[in-house]
């Protein structure tokens, strides 16, 4: 079964949300003195942060590339697209299952504050990272639904 220019276009544009926001997301919440520039941080530390950030960036500019070329099967193109966001949430949440086998934490102390939701007058913090995680993975999520069918 032959799919449509139109059938691909809403996951695409989600896939295309979340490689953007995983492309830029992390240069505004890293490039800064909460992280690479961080003088609490040892410079190797910052050194892997900024390598993380510029890595993930190239991949994100080969995600939307897939999204928006000119293919032989765009269809594959586009399913690779999604997996590759796919990498990066699976990277998120195994680095976030892992944290206290390397003492790590979703922020610092002078790092990004978290969201602060008041439902039904209790107060809810949720960290930044693991926010907008789960969001971009939802979207993308979405978008897989929508291609499948």
């Amino acid at each position: 079964m032959e799919t449509s220019f139109d059938a691909l276009l809403v996951p695409r544009l989600l896939f295309t949300v979340v490689a953007f926001m995983i492309f830029v997301g992390p240069i505004f919440a890293d490039f800064n003195k909460t992280h690479a520039t961080n003088p609490l941080w040892p410079p190797h530390a910052r050194f892997h942060v900024v390598w993380q950030v510029l890595s993930q960036s190239g991949v994100s500019l080969v995600i939307l590339w897939l999204l928006w070329s000119d293919a032989v099967d765009y269809t594959v193109h586009i399913w690779v697209a999604a997996i590759l966001n796919y990498v990066w949430g699976a990277s998120f949440y195994a680095t976030l299952a892992s944290m206290r086998l390397y003492g790590g934490a979703l922020k610092d102390v002078n790092g990004i504050k978290p969201f602060r939701f008041n439902i039904f007058g209790k107060i809810y913090l949720v960290d930044t990272n693991l926010f907008g995680g789960t969001i971009l993975m939802t979207v993308n999520t979405i978008g897989v639904f929508l291609l499948a069918n």
